[in-house]
């Protein structure tokens, strides 16, 4: 197996960053003693620094910086550490700024995240708060990646999101669920957007038409969620299942369901999208849709390597359903009057 930066900067007594700097010619000062250590240790560990890392500006910082809107959403620390491992491997640093959706905070933060001269820099979330122009960060040598949004002029990571809902839909249909509630997040993202269009989707194959009334917007938050589901369960028809467009809102409508005396799954069957740590954790469990937020963090950074320069590339990340308990998967199933193709 071939050394990695860190068993060199072990081997030598000195930080992944100062190993970093010796094999980049970064002109950051370092002391001649340290880097004698250092490249006595590249030569005996035959180190070779990885050539992916040489496409960032090496005239910047060695500093990424990463821009997400909500630091209470556990999915955005996550990215976060996906992006934070990669970046580590190869002697940068992450700084983190949460805009909490807020346009004006979030063109502050990148505006002095490029006056840090960072190497790359990450959006994270499908949100209006950042739209960024090439132009805004021409003459800066910094890379930029979107995480969850779509972009032609940037590079991208997003999840499966339109393919997951509708797997998720199909789920319930095939539980015998015929009138199922979605409770989406906000219009401007770009997430709710695709997971909504899934949603719709599995109706229309499934030969049920798409009811308006039996879609709520939420805000991802357990408030909104807690809101639009009592909304939808107080009234007399209403629907057997609940699909929330991520975790923290299923979270918020199953506390709902129990202010109402309702129970989950066998008045109703609650699901959401994320899988959060807290998913297995509520009771019933919750059933979801699974991405690997580090992964999406893992493949960011990796695109943020390539350089500026570098054309953009657009990944996505697989997704996978997770079946617990708040679906009623395991409980006795409904009669289905759902057409199947």
């Amino acid at each position: 197996m071939s050394a990695t930066i860190r068993d060199v900067a072990a081997a030598a007594g000195v930080s992944v960053a100062t190993v970093s700097r010796v094999t980049t010619a970064s002109g950051y000062p370092v002391g001649a003693e340290t880097r004698a250590r250092v490249l006595a240790a590249i030569e005996e560990l035959n180190y070779r620094p990885n050539a992916l890392a040489s496409g960032l500006n090496q005239k910047n910082s060695r500093l990424v910086g990463v821009v997400a809107p909500d630091l209470a959403n556990a999915y955005y620390p996550e990215v976060t550490r996906g992006i934070e491992d990669v970046a580590n491997e190869h002697g940068y640093q992450v700084l983190f700024c949460s805009t909490d959706r807020d346009r004006g905070k979030a063109a502050a933060y990148i505006d002095a995240l490029l006056q840090k001269r960072v190497a790359g820099l990450a959006v994270v979330g499908g949100g209006p708060e950042v739209n960024l122009q090439p132009r805004d960060v021409a003459g800066y040598g910094a890379s930029v990646v979107y995480i969850g949004r779509p972009s032609e002029k940037f590079s991208t990571v997003r999840a499966e999101n339109g393919r997951a809902a509708a797997a998720m839909t199909q789920h319930l249909l095939d539980l015998g669920h015929t009138d199922i509630a979605f409770v989406s997040g906000a219009d401007s993202s770009a997430a709710t957007v695709e997971r909504l269009r899934g949603y719709r989707r599995a109706l229309k194959d499934n030969g049920l038409a798409a009811r308006p009334e039996r879609v709520l917007a939420g805000d991802y938050t357990e408030a909104g969620g807690y809101a639009a589901a009592r909304a939808l369960m107080e009234r007399e028809d209403r629907p057997t299942a609940l699909f929330a467009a991520n975790d923290r809102m299923a979270i918020g409508a199953m506390a709902a369901m129990a202010d109402l005396g309702l129970r989950v799954p066998e008045d109703v069957a609650v699901v959401g999208f994320d899988d959060v740590p807290m998913a297995s954790y509520v009771r019933p469990a919750l059933t979801s849709v699974s991405i690997s937020a580090r992964q999406l963090g893992v493949e960011a950074m990796r695109l943020l390597l390539a350089g500026p320069d570098a054309r953009p590339r657009h990944v996505r990340v697989k997704t996978r359903l997770v079946v617990r308990a708040s679906c009623g998967a395991h409980a006795p199933q409904r009669a289905t009057t759902a057409s199947h193709p």
